[in-house]
């Protein structure tokens, strides 16, 4: 029990600690900035038929908010031959066929990482075994996750019917249950999940748990 109680209480220090270092400034932004790139660049290679790039989101102060952005798409061929009349046309202003939606890095990435990174480390196991078990954790949260913007940014292009990347009605019903499924709580139960094959198994709890599964066993 006094296992419990101490890697309960070492998850919530390192959790509030974590999260206390990603109000610093730096932190914050370098972190933010980079997983922007990062979704920037894999959407853009993925989706190569589509037209796509990120902008960012201004808050009702006018201020950039630097845990959210836009990500924005359209049809190339639709948003050059707007650009080619409107330069035939010698319009100064126009406006172009794209669409957006946004993503909030605090939820989408951060909190689900923290959390990850709170329950590993405060996991009574070997610190090699913790450290190598940490990063394979990581990868695949980190995989899972940039598997949900994919599925996410197909079913935004494929609803808004612009002539690339189309689905039938079945399958825009599916992928819709599939994002929608995919969750904050989503991403902190797959955080768990692998905690129990990673963390849990590999840690001095298996044999906690164990002990008492054969007193149990032994008093019935």
């Amino acid at each position: 029990m006094n296992q419990i109680l101490k890697f309960i209480v070492f998850s919530l220090l390192i959790y509030t600690a974590l999260m206390l270092m990603l109000k610093i400034q730096i932190v914050e932004t370098g972190l933010n900035s980079g997983f922007r790139n990062s979704v920037e660049w894999i959407l853009k290679n993925t989706f190569s038929d589509a037209y796509i790039e990120t902008q960012n989101y201004i808050d009702e102060n006018n201020r950039i908010d630097p845990n959210s952005f836009y990500l924005v798409y359209g049809n190339p061929a639709t948003i050059a031959a707007e650009e080619a009349y409107a330069a035939q046309q010698q319009l100064k202003e126009y406006k172009i066929s794209s669409y957006s939606f946004q993503f909030f890095i605090f939820q989408m990435f951060v909190v689900p990482f923290v959390f990850l990174f709170s329950i590993f480390l405060a996991s009574p196991m070997d610190w090699k075994k913790k450290l190598s078990n940490t990063g394979i954790a990581t990868l695949s949260l980190l995989a899972m996750i940039f598997l949900k913007t994919l599925l996410l940014t197909l079913f935004s292009i494929a609803n808004t019917q612009i002539g690339i990347y189309t689905l039938s009605e079945s399958q825009l019903a599916w992928l819709f249950h599939i994002v929608s499924a995919m969750t904050l709580g989503f991403s902190v139960m797959f955080v768990f999940c692998l905690w129990l094959l990673l963390g849990f198994r590999n840690s001095t709890f298996n044999n906690l748990f164990s002990n008492y599964i054969n007193q149990f066993k032994n008093e019935t």
